[in-house]
C-alpha cells in the first residue's frame, strides 16, 4: 500500500493506483474523459491535469500517473481551472453544437464538462467538422463531427473486444477515429464502442429518438440469452424496453455485453408476443380465459398420467424459483419423466463432470481466467456462445501474456487473437486430440498424479492415442499438440473452456471427461487461479442442472420421452420455454411425437412451431418481467428484475406453475420468490447459505470463487471415427444468434437475418458457387436448400449451418451426431 496527500487529505491506496483512483477512491472529483476503469490508461484529453508537489514545474495527468509514497497533489487551483477550461476551448474548436438533437443529450460527459467549466465561449474559432455520418449498419450510428478523440472506442475494440475496428489516421487537426479504409463500421456489434463514448460519436441506431435519458427508468437485471450472467440495465419508457444499458460501475462482467445482450432485447416488446390462453376446440386454437385453460391443462395431465404417463420439458431460461415450482407440479401430477434442454446436451456436467471431480459444475469464477498463463479451448465456438468470457480471454492474453491453445474442426474469432495457436482438428475427433495429450502427459511424466484413482485403467486405454498418430488422423499438427500439453504441464495457472448447448449434442459426456482428465493431470480442479469450465448455453443452464431438471428416479429423459410419444407410449407431454420442432435434433421425429402424442401443452411467449401443434398453450413472460434468480456458468447465483408488465394476460412461468399445481390439488402456497429462494435450499443444499434480499449486483458464487473436487478420477473414453464423404456437416451457434428466441429480436436479425450454409473459399470455387446462391444439402435422407455463405475459416470439405433458423429445417438433417456426412450441389 502507499500514503500520500490529496488536497490535505490523507489517502492509503494500492501501490498500483494511479492519483486519479486514488482521488476516486478517497471521494475527490477529478475531472475525466479518455478515462475508463476496464482500460489501460491512456492519458489523451489532458482534462484531469493536477499538481503533484513533488514534479513542480508542470501539470500532471492523473489518470496515467501511478502513486507514490508521500505524493502530494492538488486537484484543483486557479492554474489547474485555467488549463482545463482552455483543454476545453480545444475540444469544441471543430466540434459541431447539435445537442439538440444529439440523444447523448443529457448523460454526454462533454456537456458535463462545458458546464463545469463554464465554457460559454471559445477563444479559438476553426471550421467545424463536416463529416459523414456513417449509417451503413443497422445497430451502430458514427458521427465522428462529435468525437473528441478521447480514443476509448479503439481501445475497448482492441484491448476487451479483440476485434481492432478503430484507429486513429490522419495527424494535427484532421485527426480522427475510423475504420479500416474508412469505409463504413462493419465488425461483430458488440457495441461496446457504445458503453464507451463519452459524447454523441457513436450511438445505437435501434434507441435513436425513443426517449431522453432521464425519461428512462432504470432497472438492473441479467440478460436473458447465455450462461455469462453480464448484468443489463433495462431502459424502461412506458412499460416498454426501449434500450439495454451497460453497468460497469457495480455489475458482473464490468459492463460487457454481446450483441445479444445489448441489441437483442426487442422480442420482449414483439407485437406477436402471446397474450391469452388458447385450447384447441374443433381443431382450432381458441382464446379463453385462465381458469379454463389450467384446468384443461390440469385434467389432461392427469388423465394422461393415468394412462401411459406424461412427460415434462423444460427450457434453462427459467428462474430458479420457477424450476422449483416445476417441480411441484411435476410431483402433483406423479410424473418423474422431466427433463432440459433436450436431455443430453448437459451430460457432460452431470455425467462427466461428476464422475470424474465430484462436482457438476465448473470449477472457478471467470475472473480466473484472466490469471491463467495458459488456455485451452475446445470446440471455436465458444467465443459465439459465451462473447463475453471470450473477451476475458482477450484480456488473459494481451495484459498478461496468457498463451490459448483452441482444439476444434473450425477456426472462429479465438483464432484470431494474438498468438493464438489451432489444433485444426477433423471433425468429431476433438476427443482423440485431448486424448492424445493426456498420454502425452504420462508418458513424459509430466502429469500430476498423487491421488487421482484410475490411472492404470487410462493408461492402458490411451494405448491408441500416441500423439504422432492422433495428429495423422485427426490432421491436427503434431508440434502444435505436443506443446500445447507441456504448457498446460507446466503453467503455474491454467484454463480448459468448454461449451455445451443444444445444437452440440454428440459426445458431450465423453469430451467433458476427456478435458476433466486433462485437467486432473496437470492439477487445475480446486487450484487457485485456475479452473475447468463447462458453460452452458442459456442463461440459467446452471440453475437448471442444480435444481435437478433431470429425470428423477428412473423417469425418462428428454429423448425418452419423444421416442415414446412417437411410439404411442407416452399419453401427455408438457413444453416449457423449449420449440422443439425448432431446435431439438431430428425434427421428423419431434414431429411425430407431437402428432401421436394425444395431450401437449406450450408455455411459451409466441406461438413458436411447437405451440401451434399443442392442445393447450399458456402465454409466458419474458426475463424482463420477472422476479427471481438465475445461476450463471460460473455458479453465480444473480437476482433478475422485472422491469415491464407482461403484455395482456401473459403471466410468469412461475406463476401459472403455482395456479396449475393449485389446479392438480397442491396446498402448499409461497408468498413470492423470496419464500421460494428459501425453499430451495433445501434441495440444492448449496444455496442454503444464502438470503434471497441479501443477493448483491455482484451476486453471490455458490461453493466459492474455487470450487474443491469431491473425488479425482480419470476415465477413459473413446470417441467417434472419422466418417467419410465429399462435404462433412456440423451445426453450432452463430455469434448473433442465442437459441430460437433471438430470431424474434430486431437486433441480431438485422445483422444476420437467414439462415446460410457457411464452405470454405476452396469448396465454392469447385461448387462454382457465391455468397447468396442457392444449393441443395443432402444427408440422412433428407434433403434441404440453403444460402451459401463462403468464408475463411472452414477446412476443405467442412461446411456448417447455424441452428437458430426453424424455417431452415437444419434439425431434419442434424440427429444428434456430431458430424453428418452429406452432399452439397447446386
Amino acid at each position: 500500500m502507499v500514503n500520500l496527500t490529496i488536497d490535505g487529505k490523507q489517502v492509503t491506496v494500492s501501490k498500483t493506483a494511479t492519483i486519479y483512483e486514488a482521488a476516486k477512491e478517497a471521494g475527490i472529483h477529478i475531472p475525466v474523459l479518455c478515462y475508463a476503469k476496464k482500460l489501460l490508461p491512456y492519458g489523451a484529453c489532458r482534462v484531469c491535469l493536477v499538481e503533484v508537489e513533488q514534479m513542480k514545474g508542470r501539470l500532471i495527468p492523473s489518470c496515467t500517473t501511478p502513486v507514490s509514497e508521500g505524493m502530494v497533489v492538488i486537484t484543483t487551483s486557479d492554474e489547474i481551472k485555467k488549463v482545463r477550461k482552455t483543454v476545453m476551448e480545444f475540444l469544441l474548436v471543430n466540434h459541431v453544437l447539435d445537442c439538440p438533437v444529439c440523444d447523448k443529450g443529457g448523460e454526454c460527459d462533454l456537456q458535463d464538462l462545458a458546464y463545469e467549466f463554464e465554457s460559454i465561449s471559445n477563444r479559438f474559432e476553426g471550421e467545424k467538422f463536416d463529416l459523414p455520418t456513417d449509417e451503413v449498419n443497422p445497430l451502430i450510428e458514427r458521427n465522428m463531427n462529435r468525437c473528441v478523440l478521447c480514443g476509448k472506442c479503439v481501445r475497448v475494440c482492441d484491448e476487451i473486444v479483440g476485434y481492432g475496428s478503430y484507429s486513429f489516421i490522419n495527424r494535427g487537426f484532421e485527426t480522427k477515429i475510423a475504420t479500416a479504409y474508412d469505409r463504413g463500421l462493419d465488425c461483430e456489434f458488440c457495441g461496446q464502442c457504445l458503453s464507451m463514448c463519452p459524447v454523441g460519436a457513436l450511438l445505437p441506431r435501434p434507441f435513436k429518438f425513443k426517449a431522453r435519458p432521464w425519461q428512462l427508468k432504470e432497472v438492473d437485471s441479467v440478460c436473458g440469452y447465455c450462461g455469462n450472467g453480464c448484468t443489463v440495465t433495462l431502459g424502461v419508457k412506458d412499460n416498454k424496453v426501449e434500450t439495454i444499458r451497460f453497468n460497469d460501475k457495480i455489475g458482473v462482467n464490468d459492463g460487457n455485453l454481446c450483441v445479444r445482450g445489448r441489441f437483442g432485447y426487442s422480442y420482449v416488446n414483439h407485437e406477436d408476443r402471446l397474450t391469452k390462453p388458447l385450447v384447441r376446440k374443433n381443431g382450432e386454437l381458441v382464446e379463453t380465459d385462465w381458469d379454463e385453460a389450467l384446468q384443461v391443462v390440469a385434467d389432461g395431465l392427469s388423465k394422461a398420467q393415468q394412462g401411459q404417463g406424461a412427460g415434462i420439458l423444460s427450457g434453462a431460461r427459467l428462474t430458479n424459483e420457477e424450476l422449483y415450482l416445476l417441480k411441484q407440479v411435476a410431483k402433483e401430477v406423479g410424473t418423474e419423466n422431466l427433463d432440459h434442454s433436450g436431455g443430453e446436451c448437459y451430460k457432460g456436467v452431470t455425467e462427466g463432470l461428476v464422475e470424474t471431480i465430484g462436482v457438476a459444475a465448473s470449477t472457478a469464477a471467470f475472473p480466473q481466467i484472466e490469471k491463467a498463463n495458459i488456455i485451452l479451448a475446445i470446440r471455436s465456438d465458444f467465443y459465439e456462445t459465451h462473447p463475453v468470457v471470450g473477451m476475458v480471454v482477450n484480456q488473459a492474453i494481451r495484459r498478461n501474456g496468457a498463451k490459448l491453445a483452441i482444439v476444434a474442426d473450425k477456426k472462429g474469432k479465438l483464432d484470431k487473437l494474438p498468438g493464438a495457436k489451432t489444433l485444426l482438428s477433423r471433425p468429431g475427433l476433438e476427443l482423440d486430440v485431448l486424448n492424445a495429450m493426456a498420454r502425452l502427459l504420462l508418458d513424459e511424466g509430466l502429469a500430476q498424479t498423487e491421488g487421482i484413482e484410475g490411472l492404470e485403467e487410462l493408461k492402458a486405454a490411451l494405448a491408441d492415442f500416441e500423439p504422432a498418430q492422433v495428429a495423422e488422423r485427426t490432421g491436427v499438427d503434431l508440434e502444435t499438440l505436443q506443446a500445447t500439453a507441456r504448457q498446460l504441464a507446466g503453467a503455474e495457472n491454467s484454463a480448459i473452456l468448454m461449451a455445451y448447448g443444444m445444437p452440440y449434442q454428440g459426445l458431450n459426456k465423453e469430451l467433458a471427461i476427456a478435458a476433466a482428465n486433462l485437467a486432473l493431470l496437470v492439477g487445475i480442479p480446486g487450484r487457485e487461479g485456475s479452473g475447468l469450465y463447462l458453460c452452458g448455453e442459456k442463461s440459467n443452464s446452471q440453475g437448471a442442472i442444480d435444481l435437478g431438471i433431470l429425470p428423477q428416479n428412473g423417469g425418462k429423459g428428454a429423448q425418452q420421452m419423444l421416442d415414446a410419444a412417437a411410439e404411442g407410449k407416452l399419453d401427455g407431454l408438457y413444453v416449457v420455454a423449449e420449440d422443439p420442432l425448432s431446435s431439438y435434433p431430428d425434427r421428423d421425429k419431434i414431429a411425430k411425437a407431437f402428432d401421436k402424442v394425444p395431450f401437449l401443452v406450450v408455455q411459451d411467449l409466441f406461438l413458436s412451431p411447437t405451440a401451434e401443434q399443442a392442445d393447450v398453450v399458456l402465454p409466458a413472460a419474458s426475463f424482463a418481467e420477472k422476479d427471481g434468480t438465475f445461476t450463471n456458468a460460473e455458479r453465480r447465483i444473480q437476482r433478475v428484475r422485472p422491469g415491464i408488465p407482461s403484455p395482456g394476460e401473459a403471466r410468469t412461468d412461475g406463476d401459472i406453475f403455482s395456479a396449475l399445481a393449485a389446479k392438480l390439488g397442491c396446498r402448499v402456497t409461497f408468498t413470492g420468490p423470496e419464500a421460494i429462494f428459501a425453499e430451495i435450499g433445501k434441495i440444492a443444499t448449496a444455496y442454503a447459505e444464502f438470503n434471497f434480499n441479501e443477493i448483491g449486483p455482484q451476486g453471490v458464487v455458490w461453493g466459492g470463487e474455487i470450487l474443491q473436487p469431491v473425488c479425482k478420477k480419470v476415465i477413459a473414453v473413446t470417441g467417434c471415427s472419422s466418417v467419410k464423404g465429399d462435404f462433412q456437416l456440423v451445426t453450432g451457434s452463430a455469434l448473433y444468434h442465442s437459441g430460437t428466441v433471438s430470431t424474434k429480436a430486431k437486433g441480431p436479425m438485422a445483422v444476420l437475418p437467414e439462415p446460410y450454409l457457411e464452405v470454405s473459399r476452396e469448396d465454392a470455387k469447385t461448387l462454382s458457387v457465391v455468397d447468396g446462391d442457392l444449393v441443395k444439402v443432402a444427408g440422412n435422407g433428407t434433403e434441404l436448400q440453403l444460402k451459401v455463405k463462403v468464408g475463411n475459416r472452414l477446412p476443405k470439405g467442412v461446411v456448417f449451418a447455424p441452428y437458430h433458423f426453424a424455417e431452415a429445417n437444419v434439425n431434419r438433417l442434424y440427429k444428434g451426431e456430431p458430424v453428418i456426412v452429406v452432399t452439397v450441389s447446386k
